[in-house]
């Protein structure tokens, strides 16, 4: 909960910059924007949680798709009431295809799988009462069990797509933003059973500083679209010592889910904030 709250405070601040950047002095201006680049890392860290911890896929997703449109209608009239140009789509649409990229990176790694475990029955003493009473059962790991070939083609189509909607409907952060939230979930993944902090925060720290050097270079050297990754971006990388620090981070992690409407206060946040910053901004001007 408390990660929850310093991330919110940390959007807001971003927002505040954003804006009311003209009316701001421009080191004021460049300290709330550089507080804010820490806040959609969290956020990523909370879909990719959410992926893991939730008992049906399917109605998270559909969650996640009803709060991203009507957060759209709500974000795209208060842009117009502060005068504001809407270029793309807000961020949960990004969250919602990070969903998809990680369904379909499961599909691709796990479908083919296939295990046979071998269960025998034991004695008082722990030991088999004979060599042939056992049973041979297939299970699959993740819960997965497809052919092979179709597994990975689906999964692989699954990825594709995910990475083709936020670059046509140009969602916040795009496929950057589905990265950094698919490095979250390979970091729990592979972390699933230990709770030892400090690995895993020095193996999100690895991928997230990849993530956006390759990022980097292939903006401004190779697409030659600088425009389209800030230097500032770099700052955040330092989110993870948000996020792994003891308390926050340890109560994201084994702690208990947290109830229903502790979970939609963050989707209400998001546009209720932007609504009464541009409510203001239409006051002042």
């Amino acid at each position: 909960m408390l990660l929850k709250i310093i991330a919110a405070i940390l959007m807001l601040i971003d927002h505040i910059g954003y804006y009311f950047g003209s009316w701001l002095p421009s080191d004021l201006y460049f300290t709330l924007r550089a507080l804010g680049r820490l806040s959609f890392p969290i956020f990523a860290f909370y879909i990719a949680l959410g992926y893991r911890r939730t008992s049906h896929l399917g109605r998270y997703f559909m969650r996640l798709i009803c709060f991203a449109l009507v957060s759209e209608v709500i974000i795209r009239k208060s842009h117009e009431l502060a005068g504001y140009l809407t270029k793309g789509t807000n961020v949960l649409f990004t969250f919602v295809a990070s969903l998809g990229f990680i369904s379909g990176w499961v599909l691709l790694t796990n479908s083919w799988r296939d295990r046979v475990a071998r269960l025998e029955l034991l004695t008082d003493c722990g030991g088999n009462t004979d060599n042939h009473s056992y049973f041979q059962v297939k299970f699959t790991p993740g819960d997965i069990s497809l052919p092979p070939l179709l597994g990975m083609v689906l999964g692989t189509c699954a990825m594709i797509i995910s990475l083709f909607a936020v670059t046509y409907l140009k969602s916040d952060y795009e496929i950057y933003g589905i990265l950094t939230v698919f490095v979250f979930h390979l970091v729990q993944t592979k972390h699933q059973n230990e709770t030892n902090l400090t690995k895993m925060l020095n193996n999100s720290l690895v991928y997230l500083i990849t993530l956006n050097v390759l990022t980097l270079i292939g903006y401004h050297l190779l697409l030659k679209q600088p425009q389209e990754y800030n230097y500032v971006q770099l700052l955040s990388i330092m989110s993870v010592f948000v996020i792994y620090s003891p308390h926050p981070g340890r109560l994201a992690l084994y702690g208990k889910r947290p109830s229903a409407w502790k979970q939609y206060l963050w989707y209400v946040f998001y546009p209720s904030h932007i609504f009464l910053l541009c409510l203001i901004v239409y006051l002042i001007r």
